[in-house]
């Protein structure tokens, strides 16, 4: 059996998605469609619209044939670890043959030339990187003026009509993630076989409506802005609007003002002592964050108040979570350590394929919703799975709309399956 494999957050999963899917399947022959997908968080660092399951569940019914969760610490950071997090839970299943994702370039040989210049950076251009990020550059604006002034002053791999290719593609939000996508295929020796599809729908970052090719972003901004279902019923498959519909009856969208408070508690009660240990926080954010927090009572300002134009809203966004939850740098830097993981989390696979999990022949331990504790973990798994369940309590506490929790298993009550 041969398995493609696709990253994703589905948030929610929506006609672009479905496009993808179907092109993923076609385009590297395989049988199957595994999704790495990310868990009640995304990787903007806020609550996903609907919760992990049902968002598995929507994969489920339009073409994946099963589901696994990326642990929370990596799926809320950047996209290098995104990535490599990503692909070393891909490399885990023998049969999976390939990775499909998404990028704005349709050149192949540019984005693999531009993940071989990034795995072997030349000391001249990372010092470049490190001078603009200390003028006040975002990574992505320093990285693409570091590499516009190497290829003028240096001979390289790239020819001269490959080089306005190369520098337009870096500055690209999914070409950024497709790089560090072949960059993790590469160091980590993978034999999986990228495959790209064209993103030609809208900015998946943009708001505006355009029909079947409306972004995520847009799809939530709406049903916040509405309350209804049915003010973004167009703009999915119908299954993923059905299971949107029902969870906003029962549960309601996230309460962003309850997620702003507790963020901002979370923040006001530590000390830069623990503001250092996240990720991401270096060269004295610590401070600024202590002192910036402790000045204003909502996110919304805090946020404004702390961004630069090296530090992006996203970026902040991800270490306020970070924080919230608990999870330091230490964590986070273990995924450049492990060759696999401790455990992959099932969320979900086809009924009618439960030889599946069989056939996705696995290098780790998976692990299954069953109420059955497994008391001999290592450390690692352990503090992956807390954060996980606190994860899970944060964001359920977001659902106001009814008293009831939706049912359940913390991730260290599983039952673990050796394939």
């Amino acid at each position: 059996m041969k398995i493609c494999a696709i990253i994703c957050e589905y948030n929610p999963f929506h006609m672009g998605h479905l496009k993808h899917m179907q092109l993923a399947k076609e385009k590297s022959g395989a049988d199957a469609i595994l999704c790495i997908q990310t868990g009640n968080f995304s990787q903007r660092g806020e609550p996903t619209i609907v919760n992990k399951y049902v968002r598995a569940k929507m994969a489920l019914e339009n073409g994946a044939d099963i589901v696994v969760q990326m642990p929370t610490p990596y799926a809320c950071s950047s996209a290098e670890i995104f990535a490599l997090a990503g692909v070393k839970i891909a490399n885990s299943f023998s049969n999976v043959t390939h990775l499909a994702f998404g990028c704005e370039c349709d050149n192949e040989k540019i984005l693999n030339k531009l993940a071989d210049f990034f795995i072997n950076e030349p000391k001249e251009f990372s010092q470049s990187v490190k001078e603009f990020l200390k003028n006040g550059d975002s990574l992505v604006s320093a990285k693409e003026k570091a590499l516009r002034e190497y290829l003028k002053n240096n001979k390289t791999e790239f020819k001269n009509a490959e080089i306005d290719l190369a520098l337009k593609a870096i500055i690209c939000p999914n070409n950024i993630l497709a790089i560090e996508y072949l960059k993790a295929i590469k160091q980590t020796k993978s034999n999986i076989k990228p495959v790209f599809i064209s993103r030609t729908y809208n900015n998946f970052s943009s708001t505006e409506l355009f029909g079947d090719e409306t972004s995520a972003t847009a799809i939530r901004a709406l049903l916040y802005k509405k309350g209804k279902a049915k003010a973004v019923k167009k703009f999915l498959p119908k299954s993923s609007y059905d299971c949107i519909k029902e969870e906003m009856n029962v549960f309601g969208l996230p309460d962003l003002e309850i997620f702003n408070n507790l963020c901002m508690f979370s923040l006001k009660t530590s000390t830069t002592k623990d503001l250092k240990q996240i990720f991401d926080v270096n060269e004295g954010l610590e401070n600024r964050i202590y002192e910036v927090c402790h000045n204003t009572k909502d996110l919304t300002d805090f946020l404004i108040n702390v961004k630069t134009k090296r530090y992006t809203f996203s970026r902040i966004k991800r270490i306020v979570l970070n924080r919230l939850l608990n999870i330091n740098k230490s964590i986070i830097n273990e995924i450049y350590k492990m060759d696999k993981l401790p455990f992959i989390k099932v969320l979900g696979f086809k009924s009618e394929n439960s030889e599946l999990l069989k056939n996705c022949e696995c290098n780790t331990n998976l692990i299954i919703r069953v109420n059955n504790v497994d008391k001999d973990k290592s450390k690692l798994y352990k503090e992956i799975a807390n954060i996980e369940d606190n994860a899970n309590q944060v964001y359920y506490l977001l659902l106001r709309k009814n008293k009831a929790i939706p049912n359940y298993t913390p991730d260290l009550l599983t039952k673990t399956i050796k394939i």
